[in-house]
């Protein structure tokens, strides 16, 4: 194995900046950064975020109009609204409020699925495989979940107030110094979970993306360590058929995968939206 370079799987599925497409029309793209996020992933997000744009605005005229939905577009468009709002909205921030954070809900859970679903575009990658991505995605579900809990319960003070726990213990002073120590405690405890709510968001999301694009990865390497002299493993020296027998596997496996990856692009799309959907409901109506 020596003069052998080392395997690093997250070199081939973490974003390097550029793009062979790119590369061959003479665009270089590669280290240009802003703000921590790739040019490249902000040319997707952009991209993304104008396909989301279009389809709402194309979906919200033909809704007006009055007129039975007609053709494939329209159906899963409106199918796609009425999921979000059945499924995530209204379970997570109640009947009440459903209607008035649909927008932003159907907005994010549909701008997060077609982000996830570049990645299963060769040359192109998931831009919510970047902590920096879902990070910003985080802080500004973190600004509305916030918001809601201050208009909900009557400014900074009233909202604030919602982190203590009405604790009552019965008892001499000692144990009422106690109770004021556990109330004390858990409210710290409930102000730091505002924050971890989000981070978690966050990392949850960018972690489950960048799993799939690294187990497709390690499953196609097979076909390396058996054939490609820069990295082929001792064991498969001198036995050519162990491509014929590895490389078949291992591109049905990836295949049977890759449509796996569909169905988690629109999971953690469904996750990150539904708990964002619960932690609004949680700000706005919190439990006494």
């Amino acid at each position: 194995m020596a003069g052998k370079k080392a395997i690093d799987p997250f070199e081939h599925v973490v974003d390097s900046g550029h793009t062979p497409i790119l590369e061959t029309a003479n665009l270089e793209i590669h280290g240009l950064e802003i703000g921590g996020i790739p040019l490249k992933f902000m040319l997707l997000m952009a991209g993304s975020a104008t396909i989301v744009a279009i389809g709402l605005v194309w979906l919200g005229r033909k809704m007006a109009s009055g007129e039975p939905p007609t053709g494939k577009l329209w159906n899963i468009l409106e199918s796609l609204l009425f999921f979000v709002r059945d499924k995530i909205v209204r379970p997570g921030v109640g009947e009440h409020d459903a209607n008035r954070y649909l927008p932003y809900l159907t907005t994010l859970f549909l701008f997060i699925f077609t982000m996830n679903l570049a990645g299963m575009f060769p040359f192109l990658g998931s831009p919510t495989a970047s902590i920096m991505v879902t990070g910003a995605l985080a802080l500004v579900s973190f600004v509305v979940i916030h918001a809601a809990g201050l208009e909900g319960n009557h400014g900074v003070g009233g909202y604030l107030k919602t982190f203590i726990p009405h604790i009552h213990i019965e008892g001499g002073s000692a144990m009422q110094f106690l109770g004021k120590g556990i109330t004390v405690g858990i409210a710290l405890l409930e102000y730091a979970t505002a924050f971890i709510r989000v981070t978690v968001l966050a990392v949850r999301l960018f972690a489950n993306m960048l799993a799939g694009h690294t187990v497709l990865f390690m499953i196609l390497f097979f076909i390396a360590l058996v054939d490609n002299p820069a990295y082929q493993i001792e064991i498969a020296k001198g036995k050519d058929w162990l491509y014929y027998l590895v490389m078949p596997f291992s591109v049905l496996l990836v295949t049977a995968l890759s449509l796996l990856e569909l169905f988690i692009a629109g999971l953690q799309a469904f996750i990150f939206t539904f708990l964002t959907a619960v932690f609004i409901g949680l700000a706005k109506h919190p439990a006494h």
